[in-house]
Order: C-alpha cells, then sequence, then structure tokens
C-alpha cells in the first residue's frame, strides 16, 4: 500500500519542514488530504494558507499532465483592480487559474469564497478555473454542514459558468492528487 505522502505527490520535505503540525487524513469521500493542527486566527491563518498552498504546489508539479505553473500570476478582479492569484498552469494543453482557500472551522475565511466566486462568474480567472480548498474534518456538525453547502453551490456555479464557456472544478487535495 502507498504511503499517503506519496499517494498525494506530497514531497517528505513539506511534512519534515512542517514536523507534528500537519498529519494526513481521510475525508468523507474516502480522499486523503493534509490536515494542518495549527490555530486558524491571525498569523497563524497565514501560515496556515501558506502551508496549503505549498502542499497544493507540490501536489500540481508532481503531475505529468500539467507545466508552466506561474505562482502568483496576475489578473484583474471584478472590481477591475489588479489582483494576484495562486497559480496558473497548463494541464494538457489548457491553462488553468487556481486559487487555494484552507477554510479551516468555515469562519471568515469562507464568507470570502463570495469574492471568488464573483471573480468565476465575471469571467476574471479566464475559460478555466479551479478551487482547491480544505477545510477541519475535526470541527463541529456546523462547519461540516457550511462544507456540504459550499459544494452543493459549487455544482450549481459550475453549471452556471459552464454557460459562459467557463470549465470550473471545485477540488480538495485528494481530488486535486487524482486529477
Amino acid at each position: 500500500m502507498l504511503d499517503v505522502r506519496d499517494k498525494l505527490r506530497v514531497s517528505p520535505a513539506i511534512l519534515e519542514k512542517y514536523g507534528n503540525m500537519v498529519n494526513t487524513q481521510t475525508d468523507i469521500y474516502g480522499d486523503k488530504f493534509i490536515a494542518d493542527y495549527r490555530p486558524v486566527a491571525g498569523k497563524s491563518a497565514a501560515k496556515s494558507g501558506q502551508l496549503f498552498e505549498d502542499i497544493t504546489e507540490e501536489i500540481i508539479k508532481n503531475n505529468p499532465d500539467i507545466r508552466g505553473i506561474t505562482k502568483q500570476p496576475i489578473f484583474h478582479c471584478h472590481f477591475g483592480l489588479k489582483r494576484r492569484g495562486d497559480f496558473e498552469c497548463v494541464y494538457k494543453d489548457t491553462i488553468v487559474s487556481i486559487e487555494c482557500k484552507q477554510l479551516g472551522n468555515a469562519e471568515s475565511h469562507f464568507d470570502k469564497l463570495s469574492h471568488v466566486f464573483m471573480n468565476l462568474v465575471s469571467g476574471c480567472y479566464g475559460k478555466n478555473f479551479w478551487l482547491v480548498y480544505d477545510y477541519n474534518l475535526n470541527a463541529k456538525p456546523s462547519t461540516l454542514k457550511k462544507i456540504d453547502v459550499l459544494e452543493k453551490r459549487c455544482l450549481e456555479i459550475k453549471k452556471q459558468v459552464a454557460l459562459q464557456g467557463i470549465t470550473f472544478e471545485y477540488l480538495t487535495l485528494g481530488r486535486l492528487q487524482d486529477i
């Protein structure tokens, strides 16, 4: 049986760097993911978000179908302002914009998804967009309910933007590594 780190294509260096602050778990869909045990407020939230982006980068770097990875690509948000995304890459000859959201207990970061979705429906990310997200599976039932609502809403938005010619995928790390 494969070690979860190998299955998720995460280098041992990432897990060694962050020591006991991360571990692997299985989500409700049976997908493996990296759990982050640091507090999610203030500076810890920024570190948690950076860790999540680092792990996402490791996974996409190790996917043979993905190349030309750009970190912090510039785009214009729905307000017309210059912003930096998390990643842009070429997946099977298609340019894909990627935003990473570590939702933790689905509190304030959860609310920021509205801005991401507004950018998506406004076409700010281009014709192909992946939202890579993670959350605390050990959180209260209210958190898991929010994630369920999020996934249902993502499906509705996926259908909506498809009418505009935009492809939208919403992926946990486990699903990302299977792309």
